[in-house]
């Protein structure tokens, strides 16, 4: 956009010292002329430049359920052959909800046992979290934050054998990168909820979710609103309650001998 109006004033320009050089009278009427051509360009320019409007964010309002299916395993497990999980008969699984393989081109997995997240993205695969010890990805949103007309993954998880915490991340399309907010949360699981307007939030979940049997296949609700996902000052930020963040870590396994009989679970 910048360089069309920079050629068009350049223009202007020259053509009021070849009217000067020319001394003629009416040399106000090609100036207009060339400006009135200018502005369709113009206007062009700015229609098509990135960063005027975000897409439309699609996440869900108050609860989320994920359904494994066996779709792009096969795919992915042969371009992940270099992570081997810690369980044995560790099985694969697309865990993408349909509104995100509905309006992008990412496809997620995640690992029943290890709860391992990884991302196939434009032929290749990424790894999303640290996974140990916790429920691994928890919830998916899409949002064009940085308005540059491409979605943004943003994503809920949780990790920690001793101390239990949840994280947000999101991968860039542009860069293919995956950067993970440093705040933890301690209190409980989180997970993504937008509103009418398309605003993406951070909600701890209902106490539920921590009663279900599958990594793979289950529902989360949100619980009270603690957070959201903004652009500020052209980089994309988690802003938590600091309130929040104060609280004391917290573990779904409160007891040792619980923790050590769900590790066992999952090895078994």
């Amino acid at each position: 956009m910048y360089h069309t109006v920079f050629l068009c004033l350049m223009w202007y320009s020259d053509n009021i010292e070849l009217n000067k050089e020319a001394k003629v009278k009416m040399k106000r009427i090609p100036s207009a002329i060339y400006i009135a051509y200018c502005i369709p360009f113009i206007l062009i320019a700015c229609a098509t430049t990135p960063g005027n409007k975000a897409l439309d964010t699609y996440a869900p309002e108050s609860e989320i359920t994920i359904t494994s299916t066996q779709t792009l395993v096969s795919k992915a497990e042969a371009k992940n052959k270099d992570y081997t999980s810690h369980y044995d008969a560790d099985i694969c699984y697309n865990i993408t909800p349909d509104f995100i393989t509905n309006n992008s081109e990412y496809s997620i997995f995640k690992y029943e046992k290890s709860c391992a997240s990884f991302l196939l993205y434009d032929d290749e695969l990424y790894l999303l979290d640290n996974h140990m010890g916790g429920y691994g990805i928890t919830s998916m949103a899409l949002a064009d934050l940085n308005k540059d007309a491409q979605y943004e993954l943003y994503f809920t998880f949780s990790w920690g054998s001793g101390i239990h915490r949840s994280q947000i991340g999101y991968f860039d399309p542009n860069t293919k990168k995956v950067t993970i907010f440093d705040d933890s949360i301690f209190i409980s699981d989180t997970m993504l909820t937008m509103d009418t307007n398309g605003n993406l939030y951070v909600n701890s979940v209902t106490s539920d979710f921590y009663e279900q049997d599958s990594n793979v296949d289950f529902s989360v609700k949100a619980q009270d609103r603690i957070g959201s996902i903004v652009l500020k000052q052209n980089k994309i930020t988690a802003e938590i309650d600091p309130e929040i963040l104060k609280q004391k870590p917290y573990t779904p396994h409160p007891s040792k001998i619980e923790r050590l009989k769900y590790f066992l679970e999952k090895i078994f």
